[in-house]
């Protein structure tokens, strides 16, 4: 009796120690690709570019937002510019949850992982994150994919073949920023969204 008691006691405790490590393990090195290239730069976007689920993420920023909102002077400052909308944390998750609701947020989702693929290190993790770019955003049989013109799809497939640079999806990145550039950017100042923001109490 004493025996049988010992060995399920030993055997759940395996089970639930492996289960629980090989879980962590895995989590953990999707979210901390490159967390050395630059502590400020992650920290202030590791929720836009880390996190796998992106609806759980977008749903975090959308609180995170509600609780801290920018002001109406940093809000008008995202007009001037793509790039100055980019560059603002809280613009930056506006715009996606935006993009969101026009089922087209894999653009700048593309965007931000080059981005972030350009500061990778150490260096030879690159081939396999470029390939995870490729694979999810540009090849054929993409998951999420982006709308780039087949020219630059190939000159990106050929760049990775000869091996993975900085540079290797800047085409398609060029591409992707200018189209957001001229068809979602102009929308998203347009939108209800954006205007609420704009018009808000200072105080708020």
């Amino acid at each position: 009796k004493t025996h049988t008691h010992t060995h399920t006691h030993t055997h759940t405790h395996t089970h639930t120690h492996t289960h629980t490590h090989s879980h962590t393990h895995t989590h953990t090195r999707v979210r901390c690709y490159g967390f050395h290239c630059s502590a400020s730069e992650v920290r202030s976007r590791l929720p836009f570019l880390c996190r796998r689920k992106r609806l759980v993420q977008s749903d975090s920023l959308e609180r995170a937002l509600r609780n801290t909102r920018p002001s109406a002077r940093e809000v008008l400052i995202w007009a001037e510019s793509l790039k100055a909308l980019l560059a603002n944390q809280y613009g930056l998750a506006v715009f996606r949850h935006f993009l969101r609701s026009e089922y087209s947020e894999e653009n700048l989702d593309f965007w931000l992982a080059v981005e972030k693929f350009k500061q990778t290190c150490p260096l030879n993790k690159m081939p396999d994150r470029a390939n995870k770019i490729y694979e999810e955003f540009i090849s054929c049989s993409a998951s999420r994919q982006i709308n780039v013109d087949s020219n630059i799809r190939e000159l990106t497939q050929r760049s990775l073949r000869l091996g993975a640079e900085t540079t290797s999806f800047q085409l398609a990145q060029d591409q992707i920023f200018s189209l957001m550039e001229a068809d979602s950017y102009p929308r998203f100042l347009r939108s209800r969204l954006y205007a609420q923001l704009a018009n808000q109490d200072v105080g708020l």
